[in-house]
């Protein structure tokens, strides 16, 4: 950004155009300024933004400009120059060549490989990259050349180089070749000489006394650089150097010898490419996939060329036999039957460990032979991979059943499901010690000796609380270690969950009835507690079903949660009302509850028991008076002696 103002206040207002004079560079904004006048804006600051533009090409940082213009009816203002302002766009392409990863190796049966070329910029000119191999005894390249235009798009579209592998009919084992890129035409992509100098030798010191700078013709040959350089003094010990950048690359330093007059340098491309020999013993690669099931994976053997002294015998051997075996473990080859493909089998092998899957190679050698070029010969080997079918873990068996507070017990089983290849032990605790707790408190399985399939058995006992809590969820955590099983040590366990049975229920108990309730004042006392543990303050509520016969003390009991309060017996008061009627023997009860008050909500609202009781009346109704006596009779005189005189006498009795 930069800010433009004016130097006074114009009569008339001002318009100040800008623009730029390089639009594929940058951009201004914006277009104009406006300076009104008599209204104190012509010394504010107006800010002008310029924004840099991208292209593709290298083109290296560029300088353009911000054109200025007034106009105003003001005279002295119009047509006068505000002046230009310079601004420079940094460039953010480097030229290169992107050349990617060789997409394998070749081989002397003419198996080829490939890779892609494209460039990182934008040219300004037509590309053209030479390509040739260093080694054409050992692979060639097509195309020999690459073209990339100009402002037409195809510089970023990977363009596809095949190499193909050559046959030589020598037994020389696998080769590594290059295929080189050779300089390019375009300026911003060829060859940039940074310095070439020469330096005179003291030949005796053996130390650079002089530098110079001298010139340097470069040659393009097919992919190689050589720098030819002017040699000024013939005849002197000297030493050349050049300092060269291709593609806008790092720059890149190299020496001659003493007095040579050039400098021969090579440009690879990519990775060496690899040309596998096809003369000798000829291994396919593995067909089939070899697994702890017992899978078997073939491949095959043929001798590349025929041998000359007679037959050859090849062995095999499994680098690993607790992995793999094979069959057979040698193969004959003779004059006759040297190219027919004979076939080896591969048989993976099964553990007990989870050891992922495990690579090893069958060896092949050279075992008996006449033939000089095969006795000597060294033999690639076949790679295999032994899948794995073991997977770590340990496996938990159902509990039985609830705990309980009454001390009722549950079990479960543990064992792993792999051998480990060292000791594993499984420590077991229970997340709440109030509710259970395990036994034992670890399980330990040994490496090898088989106890990893066997069961253990794990004991959960039940604990017993005061408190109607309910019945509990609690678990069985665990935390698996070993010293060098690291598979073992890093495996998590389940939570088991275990439920406690609880044995307790908030009740109001009453004790024994002591002594009786009657109207002369006798009283009966008994007790009152609670039957479990309460979280909060319970205060449990008396009453009388009828005051007028019977009343008691305390009205109230106030249960804390420690436990001599508690479990402590309240002792509650009854005795009988007197009321001077002869009422009888009066029943009545005693009634026992909670409210909201109770702090404990397993008490809250409980209603206890109930007692029945009866005030003894001792009122009695008054003695009714004795009944009138009756007159005295006199007795009878005695009965006559004779018979009738007795009859007449009972007479008299019976009329009464």
């Amino acid at each position: 950004t930069f800010t433009v103002k004016l130097d006074t206040d114009p009569a008339n207002e001002v318009v100040i155009a800008l623009e730029s004079n390089d639009i594929s560079e940058g951009t201004v904004n914006p277009s104009s300024l406006t300076f009104g006048a008599g209204d104190g804006t012509w010394n504010v600051d107006q800010t002008v933004t310029v924004t840099g533009l991208d292209d593709d090409t290298a083109d290296g940082d560029e300088d353009f400009s911000i054109v200025t213009s007034a106009s105003s009816a003001d005279g002295w203002y119009n047509g006068i120059s505000a002046g230009d302002v310079t601004v420079r766009n940094i460039d953010n392409d480097v030229a290169g060549v992107t050349v990617g990863s060789i997409s394998g190796d070749t081989s002397e049966i003419g198996t080829t490989a490939t890779f892609t070329v494209k460039l990182d910029t934008d040219p300004a000119n037509e590309v053209v990259i030479a390509l040739h191999s260093d080694d054409m005894s050992e692979g060639t390249v097509n195309p020999s050349s690459l073209t990339f235009g100009a402002g037409n798009g195809t510089w970023n579209v990977d363009q596809t180089v095949t190499v193909t592998g050559v046959d030589d009919g020598v037994v020389d084992g696998d080769v590594s070749f290059s295929i080189n890129l050779g300089l390019v035409s375009d300026g911003g992509y060829g060859l940039e000489i940074v310095s070439a100098v020469y330096h005179d030798m003291d030949v005796t010191e053996n130390v650079r006394a002089m530098v110079h700078n001298i010139g340097v013709t470069i040659q393009n040959t097919g992919g190689a650089l050589n720098a030819q350089f002017t040699d000024p003094h013939p005849g002197q010990p000297k030493q050349f150097t050049l300092v060269y950048r291709i593609s806008g690359g790092e720059a890149v330093t190299v020496t001659s010898g003493e007095n040579e007059g050039d400098i021969n340098v090579e440009v690879n491309v990519g990775a060496p490419v690899v040309n596998r020999d096809d003369d000798g013993v000829l291994l396919s690669d593995l067909s089939g996939t070899v697994d702890e099931t017992g899978a078997v994976g073939t491949f095959t053997v043929v001798l590349g060329s025929q041998p000359s002294g007679g037959s050859v015998a090849v062995a095999f051997s499994s680098s690993d036999t607790t992995e793999g075996t094979i069959n057979p473990s040698s193969l004959s080859f003779t004059t006759a039957t040297w190219a027919v493909p004979q076939t080896v089998s591969v048989t993976g092998l099964d553990d007990d460990i989870d050891d992922g899957d495990v690579g090893f190679t069958i060896d092949a050698s050279i075992s008996g032979t006449m033939d000089v070029a095969y006795a000597n010969l060294q033999v690639l080997g076949v790679l295999v991979t032994n899948i794995n079918d073991d997977t770590a873990g340990v496996t938990v068996g159902s509990i039985s059943g609830n705990t309980g507070e009454d001390g009722t017990t549950a079990t479960f089983t543990v064992k792993l499901d792999t051998d480990p290849v060292a000791e594993v032990v499984i420590a077991l605790e229970s997340n709440d010690i109030s509710e259970g707790t395990v036994n034992p408190s670890a399980l330990t399985f040994e490496a090898g000796d088989g106890t990893w399939t066997v069961d253990q058995t794990v004991i959960v006992v039940g604990l017993n609380d005061n408190i109607d809590d309910g019945d509990a969820t609690f678990s069985i955590v665990a935390s698996i270690s070993s010293m060098s099983d690291h598979v073992y040590e890093a495996l998590s366990w389940e939570n088991l969950l275990v439920t406690n049975r609880d044995d307790d229920t908030a009740r109001i108990v009453f004790g024994y009835v002591s002594g009786k309730v009657d109207e002369s004042g006798s009283t009966a006392r008994f007790t009152v507690k609670l039957d479990t543990e309460p979280t909060g303050d319970v205060i449990v509520e008396m009453r009388s079903s009828n005051e007028a016969e019977g009343q008691l003390s305390p009205q109230a009991l106030t249960f804390g949660v420690s436990e001599w309060s508690w479990e402590r017996p309240q002792t509650v008061s009854v005795w009988g009302i007197d009321d001077s009627i002869t009422d009888g023997n009066t029943p009545f009860a005693v009634y026992s509850f909670t409210d909201g008050r109770t702090l404990d909500p397993n008490y809250a609202n409980v209603l206890g028991p109930r007692l029945d009781l009866t005030n003894y009346d001792n009122d009695f109704p008054p003695i009714p008076a004795p009944p009138p006596v009756p007159p005295t009779r006199q007795p009878p005189t005695a009965p006559p002696a004779s018979r009738n005189a007795l009859h007449d006498w009972l007479g008299m009795f019976s009329r009464r």
